[in-house]
């Protein structure tokens, strides 16, 4: 059995050691020889000073000391004064000896008299330093003379220079200097001994660690070496017993064969299954958008070779969202299933209802004759699903928009009929649902048409291209205009003329550019009723909130920032919103136009008549202001219902204290008869048609009298016969 925890020790421990010593026998060597590098720096930039500063002396000893013999030397008189120049000038440093040779290698001066006369001429370090280099030795001396002493264990750095006596001059003698370098060399050796002990340290803690894991993957080795063996022998005790039971099993295969085939019956059920999940929709069981796809596509083949035609009618139920909204998923689930059924039983044998998703169902007539056949199918199935269907106790309508499109006139593949057939169907969505409509050119054109103007209409928003006009508002019973309602206008950069708002603002409305659009259209108008002003203090301006924009969470924030930006009165803001938006989502509406109330903001109720009315609500909702629809005012002359139900409206408005704005006044006598209903406010085209900011600034300017001038109402106009409402 292999011990990984005797063959670890043993190698983590030797290697311990290696290591240690190894990084000490590094850093001393290293340590040294920069201790040798800068010692020979300092001795080389100290023979230069003392070269210079002795040789006044050592000149003219140098001269004689070539001719004189080693006895005389010892006792020339300028060895002493040289000596003693030597000693003040290395005293304090840590130089031991200093020695001078002349180019022949003799001793000619030593701070050390006896070592005068020596012949150090095979030494290499004075053959190097008389060719011009310099070199150094470290040795370890037992006992030294120094100058004025002898020192002990000491380690001293010999080092040879060249002396030239000017800069690049012939070399004239070499000097040997001594340094006492003990305490460095100690220095570095307690360094060392500290490194190798705080690295082996530090290896014995990695050691312990290693330890631990090792010795448990040793623990670990022989568990599975005792496993390895009781496996083993389970194993040959499961061969013996295997070799038992191979006649059993044997016996058994008979059986196992007629269950294997039983499995694979099963499984062929389960794949056919599940390829019918593949190509049908989980929900209904019909067809989906793949299978439906290759049908198309097979009778498109088949209509080719007989000449027949093929219908296509997409299906999408009206209102369904409503269901799932109030009644719950499940209940619209089961909806969409009787739905199917429903539909199935519409069709022949050889037709195919398929189900997109949603509420969108396909279905493919195959070999018709001609397109009225299509509408036969498309009427039958708009009766059958206009029979309300009895779900989970509720009886709920399932009524539809169709859209027909037929091969080969629509399109020529299965793609084309499904988005022609889709263009239809919205195009009886938009002409009242509950019908059918059969593809034409014209709808694409539409619909291309609808498409270029949303992306005009974002171009148009981002270049800044909208403007405002503003139709007054004017009070019936002095002429006087009090405020003005603003109308978005978009100039069209191309054709040079005005787009309609029923061209663009469906748009918006449908992509959620009328958000962006209304933002501005807040923010602008408000900015112009400040310039008002000026004016006429007081003047309003009405804005009109659509439906979307209604139902954002940052409404009253937006409301906020256009007037503080402005910096208007809240009051001299009219906000307009019709009866349908009031309708949805009534506790949402309530907090919202609470909001708006608490800010000073007014809030008025457009085109009211037309919707759904309900007095309730009025009494609910923090409402200012009811506007007449012009619908009311356009025969209030002559058609007495018209005359009944503004004269109540106006009733109505007095009773609960709002007051009352009639639009669409163009006519003098509908002016007089409102008057006759005090009906205080009024716009229309007898008041003025909506006109650019700069002329109704001008019409406003016009309409001031001079100061104590009476204000009088236009020739014409008949008096009031009672106050305001």
């Amino acid at each position: 059995m292999f011990r990984l925890l005797r063959y670890f020790s043993m190698t983590s421990l030797v290697s311990i050691v290696a290591v240690a010593a190894a990084l000490g026998w590094f850093y001393r060597d290293t340590a040294v020889r920069s201790l040798i590098a800068m010692g020979e720096s300092n001795n080389k930039a100290l023979t230069g000073v003392l070269a210079n500063s002795l040789w006044p002396r050592l000149q003219p000893y140098l001269a004689e000391a070539d001719a004189l013999p080693i006895g005389q030397l010892k006792s020339h008189p300028g060895r002493a004064d040289l000596a003693a120049a030597l000693r003040d000038h290395v005293k304090g440093l840590s130089v031991a000896k200093v020695k001078v040779y002349d180019l022949r290698g003799r001793t000619v001066f030593s701070s050390e008299a006896k070592q005068i006369g020596d012949d150090k001429s095979g030494n290499p370090g004075f053959q190097g330093a008389r060719d011009g280099s310099v070199t150094s030795e470290l040795t370890h001396r037992n006992q030294f003379s120094a100058f004025d002493r002898v020192i002990e264990e000491r380690d001293l750095l010999s080092t040879y220079l060249p002396v030239r006596h000017v800069a690049d001059g012939p070399i004239v003698a070499v000097f040997e200097v001594y340094d006492d370098v003990t305490p460095f060399l100690a220095r570095i050796s307690r360094t060392q001994q500290r490194m190798i002990v705080g690295v082996a340290a530090i290896l014995c803690v990695l050691y312990g660690v290693l330890f631990v894991i090792v010795r448990h993957a040793d623990g670990v080795i022989r568990r599975q070496y005792r496993e390895r063996d009781a496996a083993e022998a389970a194993l040959r005790e499961a061969h013996a017993t295997l070799e038992r039971r191979v006649q059993e099993r044997t016996a058994e295969l008979a059986h196992a064969n007629e269950g294997l085939e039983a499995e694979i019956a099963e499984r062929r059920i389960a794949d056919q299954r599940v390829t019918h999940m593949v190509h049908h929709d989980v929900l209904t069981g019909l067809p989906n958008r793949t299978l439906l796809t290759d049908r198309v596509e097979q009778a498109i083949a088949r209509a080719l070779r007989s000449g027949n035609k093929l219908a296509l009618l997409f299906l999408d139920l009206d209102r369904f969202k409503n269901v799932n909204d109030s009644l719950g998923h499940a209940i619209g689930d089961r909806l969409l299933q009787a739905v199917s059924q429903r539909l199935l039983t519409c069709l022949r044998q050889e037709d195919t209802a398929a189900r997109l998703g949603g509420d969108e169902f396909i279905i493919s007539l195959a070999d018709v004759a001609d397109g009225a056949e299509a509408a036969r199918v498309a009427e039958r199935i708009l009766a059958e699903l206009a029979t309300p269907f009895s779900v989970s106790g509720h009886l709920l309508p399932a009524e539809a928009s169709i859209g027909i499109a037929l091969y080969p006139d629509d399109g020529d593949d299965a793609q084309t009929l499904l988005r022609s057939a889709d263009t239809a169907m919205y195009h009886a969505k938009e002409t009242g649902r509950a019908n059918y409509q059969f593809f034409s050119t014209q709808m694409t054109e539409r619909v291309s048409r609808r498409l270029s103007t949303e992306t005009r209409l974002r171009r148009a928003l981002e270049q800044g291209e909208f403007t405002l006009h503003y139709q007054p508002l004017v009070e019936l019973a002095s002429g006087r205009i009090d405020g003005a309602e603003a109308l978005a206008r978009w100039p069209h950069p191309d054709q040079g003329r005005m787009v309609s708002p029923a061209e663009f603002i469906p748009v918006a409305e449908d992509t959620g550019l009328i958000v962006p659009l209304g933002e501005w259209v807040l923010r602008e108008a408000c900015l112009q009723a400040r310039a008002w002003q000026a004016l006429q203090p007081g003047t309003r301006v009405a804005v009109n909130l659509s439906p979307r924009q209604f139902r954002q969470k940052q409404l009253v924030g937006m409301v906020e920032h256009a007037l503080s930006d402005s910096g208007i009165a809240p009051s001299l803001l009219e906000l307009e919103l019709t009866e349908g938006m009031l309708m949805h989502h009534a506790d949402e509406t309530v907090q919202t136009l609470a909001q708006l109330h608490e800010m000073g903001v007014r809030l008025a109720i457009d085109d009211f008549g037309t919707g759904y009315s309900s007095l309730s609500y009025l009494k609910r909702f923090p409402i200012h202001t009811l506007k007449i629809d012009r619908s009311f005012v356009q025969d209030l002359s002559h058609d007495p219902d018209d005359a009944a139900i503004v004269t109540a409206i106006v009733a109505m408005a007095r009773g609960l204290g709002l007051s009352v704005t009639a639009e669409g006044v163009e006519t003098e006598a509908q002016a007089a008869f409102l008057r006759s209903l005090s009906c205080r406010m009024a716009q229309g085209f007898l008041f003025g048609r909506p006109m650019p900011a700069d002329e109704f600034r001008q019409r406003l300017a016009a309409a001031q009298p001079a100061p104590g001038a009476a204000v009088r109402p236009p020739a014409g106009w008949l008096a009031p016969a009672a106050s305001a409402a």
